[in-house]
């Protein structure tokens, strides 16, 4: 599978999926979609889960073909008035960055909250996926915000990429969902 990655305006990746679904003939890709993320705001002593882009500005598209596909979208004038504009850049992917974008995010490409567990000192001593997945990759965590920091390589650049965590608290009290515009639930959570 093909892995592309395309740059817009934060704010225009739904617009352009939609724009893309609308006027790309199917036969030429398999998906294009956005990866979201599940996060945990606090908000008065209570925790909501919000949906977001995990890269704003980015919409991701994978297909079959082996040929240069960049140069078939730019015949397609909805595309090509885009590219002109300068408000879409199609870059094709390396196939390791998205198999770890397929590997956190799966099949609906949506990075679940991951479980974090503190022992009696504070101290992290499980941690479920996806941030399991990157253990070793793990800079720091922002437990207040509900957030772990990595850095992993992707797009031949280092990034540092924040994905969501629940603690012990959030586990015990019911959570509340916003974003009701995009599907979440949470699944059984395996501590590894």
């Amino acid at each position: 599978m093909r892995w592309y990655l395309l740059k817009t305006w934060v704010g225009k990746e739904k617009e352009l999926v939609n724009e893309i679904t609308r006027t790309v003939p199917s036969f030429l890709y398999n998906e294009c979609f956005v990866i979201y993320q599940e996060r945990i705001w606090r908000k008065q002593q209570r925790s909501v889960v919000h949906v977001e882009p995990l890269f704003p500005g980015c919409v991701f598209l994978t297909c079959e073909e082996q040929g240069f596909l960049i140069k078939r979208f730019e015949q397609i004038p909805a595309i090509a008035n885009l590219l002109a504009c300068k408000n879409l850049t199609i870059l094709p992917m390396m196939k390791e960055d998205g198999e770890f974008l397929k590997k956190i995010s799966g099949e609906d490409h949506m990075v679940k909250l991951s479980y974090v567990l503190k022992n009696e000192q504070g101290q992290v001593c499980r941690i479920s996926e996806p941030l399991g997945i990157c253990r070793e990759q793990i800079e720091k965590y922002q437990f207040k915000k509900r957030y772990a920091m990595i850095r992993h390589r992707l797009w031949g650049e280092d990034q540092a990429i924040v994905l969501g965590i629940m603690l012990k608290e959030d586990a015990e009290r019911k959570l509340l969902y916003e974003n009701t515009e995009i599907s979440v639930e949470m699944s059984g959570i395996a501590l590894h």
